[in-house]
């Protein structure tokens, strides 16, 4: 069941249809937007590249009219603007928001891919270390992925549940690792991927070469860990300058200011400059956050 943009209002089925003759304009589109593709297989979007791109674009021209309306009714009837007045500012503030909608829509199956990357390295260690552990129990890499498929361990029970499915249809095992790994974007297990793959081809131990997998991953995610504390120490230092040291000084340089310099510092002015410093403290947070590497042990 394919997924839908939360901006995307119109349903799937009626904007296919609608967007039947835009589809040569989105594939033009597509050529500017090459890792469209490679984004929406990664997402789970079951659409084509030039297919989504043509559907972004009736639901942009779409919203595009939904606000326009909206907007001149709002100036022209409500508060009273003259005509050519308000066509203007509707226009303006039409496209405005209908170019925002589009960045949104065409980064979405980018944004979507990386979150269930995320997902996937949160919890990869812990489901490699379930199928090492069956392995060396003599258990089959097919009945390992089944159990690990039911595991629960999140995005990456889900990506396993595609190999079963693929292999249950006829798809042979290499190949559907194949597939998993050409689709995703968590770097950790294509990586992973790819040596299952090699090791048997090779007809190698799957033991040591999970044994390897676990022991590489882990190695790489504790170094993430560390620089990632070298990193927020320079990056609390700026915090804390924006949360305890601009406000302070900042607001005694304004209080004198508008005591002796004459500049007429106002209560909106000092308000402001409160808001200025905690919309820069909500972007670091927000900043440091999306810094973190996303992995447990």
């Amino acid at each position: 069941m394919a997924q839908k943009p939360p901006l995307m209002i119109i349903p799937l089925n009626i904007g296919r249809k609608l967007a039947k003759p835009f589809r040569g304009f989105g594939y033009l589109l597509s050529k500017k937007f090459p890792d469209m593709k490679e984004d929406l297989q990664a997402s789970d979007l079951e659409m084509q590249d030039f297919e989504y791109l043509s559907v972004a674009i009736i639901n942009i021209i779409f919203m595009f009219f939904l606000f326009f309306l909206l907007l001149f009714v709002l100036s022209y009837r409500v508060q009273l603007k003259p005509l050519n007045e308000a066509l203007r500012s509707s226009l303006l503030y039409s496209i405005g928001i209908g170019a925002l909608i589009s960045f949104a829509l065409l980064r979405y199956p980018k944004i979507i891919a990386g979150k269930k990357a995320e997902q996937i390295d949160k919890n990869l260690v812990y489901a490699l270390k379930d199928l090492l552990l069956q392995i060396s129990s003599d258990v089959s890499l097919y009945n390992g992925l089944v159990n690990v498929s039911k595991a629960g361990y999140g995005q990456v029970s889900v990506e396993f549940g595609k190999i079963v499915q693929a292999i249950n249809t006829g798809t042979p095992m290499d190949k559907a690792l194949e597939r998993m790994a050409i689709n995703t974007k968590s770097e950790y297990l294509k990586r992973t991927t790819w040596q299952l793959i090699n090791t048997l081809k090779a007809g190698a131990s799957l033991k040591l070469a999970l044994k390897s997998i676990v022991n590489d991953l882990t190695i790489e995610q504790r170094s993430k860990i560390r620089d990632y504390a070298h990193e927020l120490n320079l990056w609390s230092l700026i915090y804390m300058l924006f949360a305890v040291a601009v406000p302070t000084i900042g607001a005694v340089m304004l209080v004198i200011l508008s005591s002796f310099a004459g500049m007429g510092v106002s209560n909106n002015m000092f308000i402001a400059f409160i808001i200025l410093c905690f919309f820069i403290q909500y972007v670091l947070i927000g900043f440091i956050r999306a810094r973190r590497p996303i992995v447990q042990f």
